[in-house]
């Protein structure tokens, strides 16, 4: 009984179905399952209108893949596969379910356990405003209960690693050693989606002793190293991508992040502006830029870059933010406000502009207002993608208090 489908999820589950075939595409993935949830189910799913529209939009825009090697299907009702992250996803759904003690498996659950994967899912409701501690805390209102249900990610098994593979490699063939790195490679790449951060490290190593030149490889490992805000490591890695890849400019801008995070301000400023130079017009790389030019005191050049980010994206929510952390320390309060208040229409997710209003509350003296926001910044993560500041702060105002 646990997995037993509500009638809302068998529509979904048609509405993805008859997307894929649609589009010839013979698979249904996570992203496919929370379209027709959002498409086919608008109520009691915990989520304001706007935002389902603006998910329903993002969805039909994405580019699906077309999986190379899979049989086109035949018959009348020709099968669409579910993917392994789908079938991951459910599980993991039904955990929820079991969780609020539910019959049936009803969209909240899928919702509650997509907002627990690491994927482009995850990433845009968080620019709702949508992550699992708050999904969670909507479900419980409107179900009137109290209940704890810790978050939990997905659980999936990787290769073993033999412990003679080093002596076995000796005698792989060059087709065997490339049989084996794609299929740890892709199993680092799923580890790291479910936040098995040392796992996907680990395969990463052995696809690596296997290919020394696996340039996805060496850019997941720096992946995993910049998670854990171990920057000199994730360094080492992005560096070996740049010599494949001079021209990448994600590459180029996430050794900038790195030189910036160790302080090199000057050298992440000539990285990002090089990137620049390869893609003009590109409101991220502009509004890092006039980052790099905050932490280097270079206030009205820093505000001429995040206008010029503005005038390419309207919606570069970083842009509006960061601009009014920089009218805020040159003492422009309101202005400042409005311009981070505006950040967060378009991303409201953004953990950094509620610390921004937090120092604003502070400079006014409203310990409780900037507790609020400070508690908002956690809850959206602020540590994990920016270090510890936010928790000193309110060790600091609980010191004072």
């Amino acid at each position: 009984m646990l997995l037993t489908s509500s009638y809302e999820l068998k529509t979904a589950f048609a509405y993805a179905r008859n997307f894929s075939l649609e589009r010839k595409l013979f698979y249904i993935d996570s992203q496919m399952i929370l379209l027709g949830i959002l498409d086919s189910y608008a109520n009691d799913i915990a989520i304001e209108h706007t935002d389902r529209e603006k998910l329903i939009a993002w969805l039909n825009v994405l580019d699906w893949e077309k999986h190379p090697g899979i049989s086109v299907p035949s018959g009348s009702r020709p099968k669409v596969n579910i993917m392994p992250e789908a079938e991951r996803m459910l599980e993991n759904a039904a955990y929820y379910q079991k969780k609020l003690g539910d019959k049936q498996l009803h969209p909240q659950h899928i919702i509650l356990s997509l907002l627990s994967i690491e994927n482009r899912c995850q990433y845009k409701f968080q620019q709702l405003g949508i992550v699992f501690e708050t999904y969670l805390e909507q479900v419980r209102q409107q179900r009137g209960i109290t209940a704890d249900i810790p978050f939990r990610s997905p659980r999936i098994r990787s290769s073993r690693i033999p412990f003679l593979l080093p002596l076995l490699r000796l005698f792989y063939t060059k087709e065997q050693k490339k049989k084996y790195a794609d299929r740890y490679f892709r199993e680092a790449q799923t580890l790291l989606q479910y936040n098995e951060i040392e796992k996907c490290r680990a395969l990463c190593g052995q696809v690596l002793q296997m290919q020394p030149d696996h340039v996805s490889a060496l850019w997941l490992t720096g992946i995993t190293w910049r998670v854990e805000r171990k920057f000199k490591k994730a360094l080492l890695y992005y560096e070996k991508v740049h010599k494949y890849h001079p021209a990448h400019t994600g590459v180029i801008a996430e050794m900038a992040h790195c030189f910036s995070e160790l302080g090199n301000h000057a050298w992440a400023q000539h990285l990002y502006a090089h990137a620049l130079s390869l893609n003009p017009g590109s409101a991220e790389l502009l509004n890092s830029i006039g980052f790099e030019c905050i932490n280097m005191r270079q206030y009205i050049e820093a505000i001429s870059y995040f206008d010029q980010a503005i005038a390419y994206d309207e919606e570069c929510a970083y842009a509006y933010n960061n601009k009014g952390y920089v009218l805020m320390h040159l003492g422009f309060l309101p202005a400042a406000k409005e311009l981070i208040i505006k950040s967060l229409e378009f991303n409201k997710g953004n953990a950094y502009a509620y610390r921004n209003l937090a120092l604003l509350n502070l400079k006014e003296k409203n310990d409780a207002g900037a507790r609020e926001m400070l508690l908002q910044a956690k809850r959206y993560r602020f540590s994990r993608n920016y270090g510890d500041e936010v928790d000193q702060l309110l060790m600091r105002l609980n010191t004072a208090s």
